[in-house]
């Protein structure tokens, strides 16, 4: 479901969190890392009000104090650490809940599906969104299964939890994602796909019973690509035929610029593509002329003067140019290495054996899946990129956490009620 309801849930967690870490007479220091987080975040929130306070007409951009959410990676890193004892309930109540929201929605779209119009899934503000949503929980539905299914000494309970819902919400997922039509997503889930399958076989050997459900699962995924291949090509062949063109006009001419120009001047190219390489390029206009540190929350007031400032949005349509466009360069770098930091952070908490494989595989293979979707659509700025951003944070920070304790002891946080 779409809402800013994430956000009161995070307060409520930091505060709980910031109240257990100040009566904790052992409390762990702040390490770089958290530093890190923190600074970004003030950074980002002194430079906004500056440029409120010192522009004429208060200039507030749009949506840019988000890019504060680094101050409460840290604490919320603390509140995992409260509640890890728990954490095995709350995720098998979260595909329970998957699983209830998918099947309500799917089955009172499903009619509107076959015919081949757009749906949006699940209780989301459009196709995209809803789709980015399913496509996250496919990813981390396959690897909880996975988990199970490969882990003898786990809890019978979910295990079987798992082995029964889990094919369920993967097939829901899959026919909410095609119904969506989102190309960007069917673009991310085409690279996703074989990056889970690859490192599924790593999990299970293959026998007679598991290599036949796994070819059965196959065939049944391209069977279902080829019962709908007129849909497909009727939903993305005119944006893959119009971008094949713009990319050999690129290479073809001297002046690139000029080649993107064409490709948006040209009737051939459809509505949503053409609406993106409007902004892109306004977006790319904006980044050029202050590539280092960027424009802040001036930026929508210099988007007035940009070449197709009648386009019909701001937002940009690509999370890396959301970036770029408000930070710059330093920008890019800083929360780049905050992503890398937490990325190592989390295989080293796997290579000590603090955190299940599974654990480490959904962390990383949704941040590539997302990061993909980010090509062709601001997700970083909405609720979904903003939740991920959250939970995958305060999940990496609890690993540095833990990496700093003593070898392989408890948690020294005590579990909350």
């Amino acid at each position: 479901m779409e809402s800013d309801t994430y956000r009161y849930a995070s307060g409520i967690l930091a505060i709980i969190a910031l109240v257990y870490y100040v009566k904790e007479p052992s409390r762990p220091r702040t390490n770089w890392l958290g530093w890190l987080c923190m600074g970004w975040a003030a950074y980002v929130l002194a430079r906004f009000a500056y440029i409120y306070i010192t522009t004429e007409n208060h200039d507030l951009g749009a949506s840019d104090w988000l890019f504060a959410f680094p101050l409460f990676f840290p604490i919320l890193g603390i509140a995992f650490a409260l509640y890890e004892n728990q954490m095995e309930k709350i995720i098998a109540a979260f595909f329970v809940v998957a699983l209830i929201m998918l099947a309500v929605t799917v089955s009172r779209t499903i009619g509107t599906i076959t015919t081949g119009v757009a749906v949006s899934p699940l209780i989301m503000n459009n196709q995209i969104h809803g789709a980015v949503a399913c496509g996250l929980i496919f990813v981390t539905t396959t690897f909880w299964l996975l988990h199970y299914v490969t882990t003898p000494n786990a809890d019978p309970r979910f295990a079987r939890l798992a082995q029964v819902i889990a094919p369920i919400i993967l097939v829901l997922c899959l026919i909410a994602i095609y119904g969506a039509k989102s190309k960007g997503v069917w673009l991310a889930m085409t690279f996703t796909l074989p990056v889970i399958a690859v490192l599924g076989m790593h999990y299970i050997r293959i026998r007679a019973r598991s290599g036949l459900m796994i070819a059965c699962a196959a065939i049944l995924l391209v069977g279902g690509i080829y019962a709908v291949r007129q849909n497909l090509d009727q939903t993305a062949g005119p944006t893959v035929r119009a971008t094949a063109s713009m990319i050999g006009g690129i290479w073809g001419s001297s002046n690139r610029a000029d080649a993107i120009t064409q490709a948006i001047q040209s009737g051939e190219t459809p509505t949503a593509m053409d609406e993106r390489l409007q902004l892109w390029s306004n977006g790319w206009e904006l980044f050029s002329s202050a590539p280092v540190f960027g424009w802040g929350n001036q930026w929508l007031e210099r988007w007035q003067q940009t070449r197709y400032a009648t386009v019909a949005y701001t937002l940009l349509h690509n999370g890396y140019l959301e970036i770029l466009v408000r930070f710059g360069l330093f920008g890019a770098f800083v929360m780049a290495l905050i992503l890398a930091s937490f990325v190592v952070s989390v295989v080293k908490a796997y290579r000590r054996g603090l955190i299940p494989r599974a654990a480490m595989h959904t962390y990383l293979v949704c941040i590539f899946f997302f990061a993909l979707t980010l090509l062709s659509n601001s997700n970083n700025r909405l609720a979904i990129g903003e939740s991920l951003a959250l939970v995958t944070s305060a999940f990496a920070c609890w690993c540095n956490l833990r990496l700093r304790s003593t070898a392989r002891e408890a948690s020294p946080w005590p579990a909350a009620a």
